[in-house]
């Protein structure tokens, strides 16, 4: 006979009372080894919610309510042990945001729900946009007032969804098309409603930085680079200018080429370091006739000759532009600046009687606005017959190995 049995006690008994001591002492990780050896599990798991109680760390309590809950014979206490842990795992991940996984949040509303917390289980499945499971726990809590708030919502949401879907619909679709303007009126006026909506800024952004805004374009022609100089006059200077020279010796505006009585003609814009053809200094218009070689400054020499009727060439710091001083033929087609308020567009426009272009599959309208990458066809599917550069692109190589000459098409 035991020591135990001698006194009339059993050994369970006696890990009882010794479970008991060290929780009464504060041993609570001993008290809880001593129940599940005791053969009381629920005395266990209630003593590792207790631990959970005395934790700082969130994660720890977690830890703990989550052993609680399987370490518990009583549906009820394990339950609640779930139950704790789920409403604490559900605080976290919506103390993490954004970078809280989807699967992590579903796990937490899977928790709730088995616990019985059904209305937090609702709040959980709502963090994932599961609106079926949500309506679902919310029916079965009973909840009437918020479910048919839920669904409300769901149906505005759902409204909301499809006009955005329907906008960005038809801002892609204008762009196709090259009708730019109207995408950025489109964009802009369902972002003066809703500012905050990401996916039409974003499709606003990509358009404006595609976006040709002149005076200077490059465009692809039979594998040649053509760089052109738009607008019915051209300014030649170191800032605010057509074409921009990094000179100090020249002015911010420095230089202007217009379509005068006699035809094109240059003359120098009031500057300080003034503009001189073979070393006199000019003090009116000038006219190019055949081309002129002027010193811009004192020191960036200058060349203008006329271009068949079409304007003028510019030779300018190793530069070559086409200068149309006006619409710049473009196959059957027309280039040309158009400014309206602080914006500017390149546009390509169809003359009466003139082929329409295409761009892809798309017919173009009439007049569009132009995009760096576009390449316009007059045959849908067809060949380009030109295409406009991005700024930076490096000029396609020339089957004859010679360089890109700058002239109007």
């Amino acid at each position: 006979m035991s020591l135990f049995e001698w006194f009339g006690l059993k050994r369970g008994d006696s890990r009882r009372r010794a479970a008991e001591a060290r929780e009464l002492a504060g041993d609570l990780a001993g008290a809880v080894e001593l129940y599940i050896e005791a053969g009381m599990p629920d005395d266990a798991a209630r003593v590792l919610l207790l631990r959970a109680d005395a934790e700082r760390s969130v994660e720890k309590r977690i830890a703990f309510c989550a052993s609680a809950s399987r370490t518990a014979e009583s549906p009820e206490l394990r339950r609640a042990a779930l139950g704790r842990k789920a409403l604490l795992a559900l605080d976290l991940v919506r103390a993490r945001g954004a970078s809280a996984m989807r699967s992590e949040v579903l796990a937490v509303a899977r928790d709730l729900e088995e616990a019985g917390e059904l209305e937090r289980a609702a709040d959980a499945y709502a963090l994932v946009g599961d609106v079926e499971a949500e309506a679902r726990v919310l029916a079965a809590a009973g909840a009437i007032d918020r479910l048919e708030e839920r669904l409300r919502v769901s149906m505005s949401v759902e409204r909301s969804q499809r006009e955005l879907a329907a906008v960005l619909r038809r801002i892609a679709d204008l762009d196709r098309m090259a009708e730019r303007r109207e995408a950025i009126s489109v964009a802009e006026a369902w972002l003066g409603e809703r500012r905050d909506c990401e996916q039409v800024a974003d499709a606003l952004r990509a358009i404006r930085a595609r976006l040709l805004a002149g005076p200077v374009v490059a465009l692809e022609l039979g594998g040649a680079l053509l760089r052109c100089a738009l607008g019915d006059e051209v300014t030649i200077g170191r800032g605010e200018a057509t074409i921009v020279v990094a000179s100090r010796a020249v002015s911010r505006t420095h230089l202007g080429i217009r379509r005068g009585p006699s035809g094109v003609e240059v003359e120098d814009l009031g500057t300080r370091n003034g503009t001189t053809l073979a070393g006199a200094r000019l003090t009116a218009p000038l006219p190019v006739g055949r081309g002129v070689e002027l010193l811009l400054g004192g020191e960036v020499p200058c060349a203008i000759a006329p271009a068949d009727g079409q304007g003028c060439v510019v030779e300018v710091a190793g530069e070559r532009f086409a200068a149309p001083l006006g619409d710049l033929p473009v196959g059957p087609w027309r280039l040309r600046l158009d400014r309206a308020g602080a914006s500017a567009f390149v546009v390509l426009s169809t003359p009466p009687g003139a082929p329409p272009p295409f761009l892809g599959d798309y017919q173009l309208a009439p007049a569009v606005e132009l995009c760096a990458g576009d390449a316009i066809a007059a045959a849908r599917g067809g060949t380009a017959v030109f295409r406009v550069r991005a700024a930076g692109d490096a000029p396609a190589p020339r089957r004859d190995g010679g360089r890109a000459e700058g002239g109007p098409a």
